[in-house]
């Protein structure tokens, strides 16, 4: 179980990370902003920051331990019960934290478009690429 869970949440956090470029690349097209500066972020040059590199690891390795101890509840192929997991954990972790910061904090709305939007395909593609590696 360990070293599926491991290889799936690698290749997830990969897939992730990859995604994420992706997506935040697209939305500054419309709605310009610098993550780096915005407030209570962190120097660039602080080291601490990163780990702000590191989240895309760890949410993969979290969603594949997860997918492990529930794949059971999740019917269909490898691409079904991927979408269905990474849907759910964009409901359960994604939507809460845009709605936090939206409601909270001064950021620009590019910010929380991305992460709604680029959570919502990130998320799917984790879900389906931590499905098939566990097949």
């Amino acid at each position: 179980m360990c070293k599926k869970v491991l290889k799936a949440g690698i290749l997830a956090g990969i897939v992730i990370t990859i995604v994420s470029f992706l997506s935040q690349y697209i939305v500054n097209l419309v709605w310009p902003y610098d993550v780096l500066s915005l407030g209570g972020m962190r120097a660039a040059t602080d080291p601490i920051m990163l780990l702000f590199f590191a989240h895309p690891g760890v949410l993969a390795l979290a969603m594949a331990y997860v997918f492990e101890k529930t794949k059971g509840s999740f019917k269909g192929d490898h691409k079904t019960a991927g979408k269905k997991f990474g849907l759910l954990m964009w409901i359960v972790v994604s939507i809460p934290s845009a709605f936090l910061v939206y409601t909270s904090m001064n950021y620009p709305i590019g910010f929380t478009v991305n992460s709604v939007i680029g959570s919502f395909f990130y998320m799917i593609a984790a879900g389906i690429t931590i499905a098939r590696s566990m097949e």
